[in-house]
């Protein structure tokens, strides 16, 4: 699942550098990979084959919803129309874009995954569960103060390479989300941990025949399945709030801002568009 996120990420080209994740997804997905797995040649060759096949289809096919979508949140915000409601449409409009991919990329991750020898189905999931391990004691390391204080410098940052400086009522607006939002550190550990003991169970499995196959692309194309009511509560009323957090903040940009925010949706659409035609 992992690497079907990395994957994602680089072909959803989200991030500050766009053209470069995307130029780079090639070598960048190896260099992630090699974290995890270490593949045979003849396993390397298939996924390169694959990948190639999924960069072009992603070209050809994505590329131009991906403007069309920016398009339209442009036209929006020129005309005043960022409410609670359009913000919760993007939103979903942003996640579907997600789930093309993986839905795209997810039978050929399958039927690749028929290759793993049991050894390497080991030292993936041995890794994967040291990741997760490090990743838990790292957020125990820090106070609740301090994870505070990481969590609304993120989203500060976030803000300002859309809107330029925020002014202290923004800020403010940020600290409110913070205490507003219910915490999902904890549960969304306990999925993942879930989700990678149902892989571990598949792939310790003797027979790799088409019942395998099917039930990993249910669990790559399905993962929400695993989560737990709890997390999936928490999960919708923290994208309300976070809808009601940007319809907040669009009202409160001023015009400098507004056309900040305009400047970099027409930058990342002539990105776009310069990478279609490469």
């Amino acid at each position: 699942m992992r690497l079907l996120i990395i994957l994602l990420a680089l072909l959803t080209v989200a991030g500050c550098s766009t053209k470069f994740a995307y130029r780079n997804a090639g070598w960048l997905t190896y260099w992630y990979l090699d974290d995890y797995i270490s593949l045979t040649d003849e396993q390397t060759s298939r996924f390169d084959e694959r990948l190639q096949l999924w960069l072009s289809w992603h070209k050809v096919e994505e590329l131009d919803k991906y403007i069309a979508h920016l398009k339209q949140i442009k036209i929006d915000v020129q005309a005043a129309k960022m409410s609670v409601q359009r913000i919760a449409y993007h939103q979903k409009t942003l996640r579907s874009h997600w789930h093309r991919v993986r839905n795209k990329l997810a039978p050929d991750l399958a039927k690749m995954a028929l290759m793993l020898t049991q050894e390497q189905s080991e030292a993936l999931f041995s890794e994967l569960a040291a990741f997760e391990l490090e990743s838990t004691k790292k957020r125990q390391r820090y106070s609740a103060q301090k994870r505070k204080q990481r969590w609304l410098n993120k989203r500060e940052d976030d803000l300002e390479r859309w809107l330029g400086g925020l002014n202290d009522t923004q800020e403010k607006m940020i600290a409110a989300l913070y205490d507003n939002q219910q915490a999902t550190a904890d549960l969304r550990s306990q999925y993942r941990a879930d989700y990678q003991r149902q892989l571990k169970r598949l792939f310790t499995q003797p027979d790799r025949g088409k019942q395998f196959e099917m039930r990993l692309l249910t669990l790559l194309t399905e993962p929400e399945q695993v989560r737990t009511a709890a997390l999936d509560r928490r999960i919708k009323d923290n994208r309300q709030q976070s809808d009601q957090f940007l319809a907040g903040v669009y009202q409160s940009l001023s015009d400098k801002q507004r056309r900040h925010l305009v400047e970099e949706l027409e930058a990342l659409i002539d990105d776009l568009t310069s990478l279609k035609s490469e």
